[in-house]
């Protein structure tokens, strides 16, 4: 079957001595792996079309049951090259990346996934010396749109809101819970670190920055921090690119 639609390069590995896998999170087709033939030749038909996260339209084949398609045709829509020169946003893109295929089943259709992303690489275009803030945003959604973000609203064991709660704490499962029902080792969220959560889930990445580019390093850490450890919870490991800048270390 030949598919047309629009998608994100997130990652490339060379096949044979000429060819290139790619991975892309496509709009129609979810995350799809296809064959570029002749892509690693100095003068082949792809140029820098199959660059990682470039936006472009594909076009590519693929029988039934077949783990691989073939890649028929690309256009560039936009290209992230300039911005992935930097090697603080070289490595926050790879993270990204590595969270798409380990969150994303093949072949599972997300629009919002697709859009969600597409949104923070425009704001890591625009504003690239954020893109910790943009992690931020990113990590928060892929664990919504997968179904494993804590409910944000109420403790997770009596239901109370937090809007009527002095204080929200993270128990030792990483929900978020109120205070009487905390136990001795559970841990206080801070109240702008709860606050910024909050606002991942009203605001766009463009926005989300721009509210959260003066909140103090000490809370930017603890969301760091907090997000690494969710992820790694559902992951059962650390992510395959570890962010040495995540904490602030």
């Amino acid at each position: 079957m030949v598919t047309e639609t629009e998608a994100v390069v997130i990652r490339t590995y060379n096949l044979a001595e000429a060819d290139k896998i790619v991975v892309c999170l496509t709009r129609k087709a979810g995350l799809v792996r296809a064959v570029a033939k002749g892509a690693r030749r100095i003068k082949n038909r792809f140029g820098a079309a199959l660059e990682p996260f470039t936006l472009i339209n594909l076009t590519y084949y693929q029988k039934e049951n077949q783990e691989l398609g073939s890649i028929r045709q690309v256009e560039i829509f936009k290209s992230n090259f300039n911005v992935s020169r930097d090697l603080d946003v070289l490595t926050g893109l790879a993270y990204m990346g590595d969270l798409i295929m380990d969150f994303s089943p093949p072949h599972q259709i997300n629009d919002k996934l697709y859009r969600m992303i597409t949104a923070c690489l425009e704001e890591v275009a625009h504003s690239p010396q954020e893109i910790q803030i943009v992690l931020r945003y990113f990590e928060v959604w892929v664990l919504r749109l997968e179904g494993f973000l804590p409910d944000l609203k109420r403790c997770v064991n009596c239901g109370r809101d937090f809007s009527d709660a002095q204080a929200v704490l993270l128990s030792r499962d990483l929900d978020l819970i109120c205070r009487a029902c905390a136990h001795g080792k559970d841990e206080v969220l801070s109240r702008r670190a709860y606050s910024a959560l909050c606002a991942t889930q009203v605001l766009n990445p463009k926005m989300f920055v721009e509210q959260s580019r003066e909140l103090p390093k000490s809370v930017q850490r603890e969301l760091a921090e907090l997000m690494n450890r969710m992820i790694g919870r559902v992951l059962e490991r650390r992510p395959r690119v570890q962010l040495a800048f995540q904490t602030g270390r």
